[in-house]
């Protein structure tokens, strides 16, 4: 799934008036979070984000399986920015509830290498 999936899909399931640039932010941020925690441990190469200069052909980090994250993540975005807490509060429950689906379902699928360094709390394990 690319960039402009992504956002196509959003703006297809919820009319809104956000920017082109800003929806590429917060997949960005989203991006960022996956591939911090969970890629990244697994030998996933470097990741800025997606600039400005970024195409919108760029392929985004969620497998396809959980290719709804990115709209559940833009909802709960947009409920913020537009006070909307009751909404806000169901879209944060549905996507926190779907992240921990997807960490689960690559934790299953893709094992950590045996020379990770884990850390549990202040400790190296």
């Amino acid at each position: 799934m690319t960039l402009a999936d992504v956002i196509e899909t959003f703006d297809n399931e919820r009319s809104n008036n956000v920017s082109i640039l800003t929806k590429k932010r917060w997949v960005s941020q989203l991006d960022l979070k996956i591939w911090g925690e969970i890629l990244r441990p697994r030998g996933d190469k470097s990741f800025i984000g997606y600039g400005k200069e970024i195409p919108l052909d760029a392929v985004v980090k969620a497998p396809s399986e959980y290719a709804e994250i990115y709209t559940l993540y833009m909802n709960m975005k947009l409920d913020y920015m537009n006070g909307e807490i009751g909404r806000y509060n169901n879209s944060a429950m549905l996507f926190n509830r779907m992240y921990k689906e997807m960490h689960d379902f690559i934790n299953r699928n893709e094992k950590l290498p045996s020379n990770t360094d884990l850390k549990m709390g202040e400790y190296d394990v």
